[in-house]
């Protein structure tokens, strides 16, 4: 082991000289031409281990049967054996500082490739490049640290060359012919979608004879299927009082889903049929299957919906018209859902993408912080009204998250601590339908009063729900208030646009009973940290 004769030592006399010998280990260097890196044994956690390598080397001739043990000590002794000693690497650490030594060397091909030039065809035949050998250079690197060896490790390189033979580059030339100024038409609906030559010549696989890149070929037809399929759009019902009826408002609509690998199947037919023939176009009706919604016009009438099982208020008084706008639009969307028996609603799920780009508009939000313009203020209020209503019905809440401040629009008409918070994607606010039929979720909002609704509607099956009173202890008090600096308003104008709050834990408890069974039995904390008041310093 390391060129020392280990023979006829005890365990206790290897370890001390595997650990001298240990202690002697010194960078690697890893050298290519005048290019030079070095990696430190600290760089990659190397670790020896002498004890376990004396065990090792005293395994030799000692581990099998007797006659096995005196042939392997004779040969041994005839011929000498050399063993590795035992180490370790942390293999991500070594692969990350090969990867920084790749960066520097490793020039990507080129691939050939048909090219249109002055309305003709054109073969560029590709150009070369190289990498490391990426497996050869480990191997040669645990062999230099397994002999202790401080000679430099020549850096493996290999050299890729793509480029065709002049067989393959006419062959390519003919293709490149075959499909010039012809098209490829997809239909769907009224929809069209063009695939010209420009494109179908980067699909061609120059190394395969009448091959295609399916790869690149798939990525298209995945992202024009984002384009084309739509979801099933249930049916949505609203309740009706006095009459105490449901009725439609928005039909269902079907859905359509691209069926992807048979559409990839048909663009390559239909481009391998252009090649063959002097037809200048194909058209292709891109395959798909309807999606049809769960929620049909027609099941009006099954869906048990009576009466109302519980509802939900807040007041959202002092909010700017932006914060009104979004919680208007988010309720908006939750209007007129229908959650089936033992289904799990998801907040996140049914409000979808909350930013400028789905509608939302810019409204004052905590980030950081600090108080700034963000997508989507004020939709929490409308987490936080459901989270309400659904308390009032009695359903399981699986999932709520109350803010980390105390919010003064969730306190004009209730006590702190009857909020619930939401942040696409990770913190959701989740309820589940335990009922035996369908309830439907309706949302209002009176402009006159500055309040949001939600009235939940179903079956009542004789549930009874318990809130106690709200338990308030550990006040803090709010910081200093706090000034920002804001370049879009006029010099000199001050507009609050948070107010400030005691910190305050807050906690109450829900029951749910039906005759002499508890269904839910839980109690709501909340740890409110204090929070200053906030104003915006015009500065233009």
């Amino acid at each position: 082991m390391l060129g020392i004769d280990l023979g006829n030592k005890k365990s206790s006399e290897i370890e001390n000289i595997l650990t001298s010998k240990f202690s002697t280990v010194k960078n690697i260097e890893i050298v290519w031409g005048t290019s030079r890196w070095t990696i430190t044994p600290e760089q990659i956690d190397l670790k020896y281990y002498p004890p376990a390598s004396a065990i090792e080397a005293l395994k030799v001739g000692r581990s099998g049967k007797l006659v096995k043990n005196l042939q392997t000590k004779f040969w041994v002794f005839k011929n000498g054996f050399t063993l590795d000693p035992v180490f370790s690497v942390d293999e991500n650490k070594i692969n990350s500082a090969l990867e920084e030594i790749s960066k520097q060397v490793n020039i990507p091909t080129r691939e050939p490739e048909i090219l249109i030039i002055d309305g003709k065809i054109s073969i560029s035949n590709g150009e070369n490049g190289q990498e490391i050998d990426g497996r050869e250079l480990i191997n040669s690197i645990r062999k230099s640290l397994a002999n202790l060896n401080s000679s430099p490790v020549q850096l493996p390189v290999k050299t890729l060359n793509p480029k065709l033979s002049p067989t393959q580059v006419e062959n390519l030339r003919l293709r490149g012919e075959s499909l010039l100024g012809k098209k490829l038409i997809l239909k769907n609906d009224n929809n069209i979608w063009t695939i010209s030559s420009e494109q179908s010549l980067a699909w061609v696989d120059p190394f395969v004879d009448g091959g295609w890149k399916r790869d690149l070929i798939e990525s298209w037809v995945n992202e024009l299927a984002q384009t084309i399929d739509r979801p099933a759009q249930n049916a949505l019902f609203r309740f009706v009082s006095p009459a105490n009826r449901v009725e439609e408002f928005k039909s269902a609509q079907p859905g359509f889903a691209t069926l992807q690998d048979k559409l990839i199947a048909q663009i390559i037919d239909g481009l391998t049929d252009l090649q063959k023939t002097s037809v200048l176009e194909n058209t292709l009706e891109i395959p798909g299957d309807k999606v049809e919604p769960t929620i049909t016009n027609s099941q009006v009438n099954t869906l048990g919906i009576k009466e109302i099982i519980g509802r939900g208020e807040s007041n959202y008084s002092g909010s700017i018209p932006n914060r009104i706008f979004n919680l208007k639009k988010a309720a908006l969307s939750i209007n007129g859902v229908l959650v089936a028996p033992g289904e799990v609603f998801s907040f996140v799920k049914y409000i979808g993408d909350i930013s400028v780009e789905s509608g939302y508009k810019q409204a004052y939000i905590i980030k950081d912080g600090k108080t700034i313009l963000g997508d989507g203020g004020g939709v929490c209020q409308v987490s936080t009204t459901l989270f309400r209503a659904v308390l009032n019905s009695g359903l399981p809440i699986e999932e709520r998250t109350a803010h980390a401040y105390r919010v003064h629009y969730y306190e004009n008409d209730s006590k702190p601590g009857l909020d619930a918070t939401i942040f696409s994607p990770t913190t959701d606010f989740k309820f589940k339908n335990d009922t035996a039929t369908y309830i439907l979720i309706q949302t209002s909002v009176d402009e006159t009063k500055n309040k949001l609704y939600f009235d939940l509607y179903g079956t009542a099956d004789g549930r009874k729900v318990e809130i106690s009173k709200v338990r308030l202890w550990d006040s803090a008090p709010p910081p200093p208030d706090l000034y920002q600096d804001d370049p879009t308003l006029a010099k000199g104008k001050v507009i609050q646009v948070d107010w400030a709050a005691w910190g305050i834990k807050a906690a109450f408890d829900w029951k749910v009973t039906r005759g002499n069974e508890v269904l839910q039995q839980r109690t709501f904390y909340s740890n409110f940290r204090p929070w200053q008041a906030i104003y915006l310093r015009g500065t233009k």
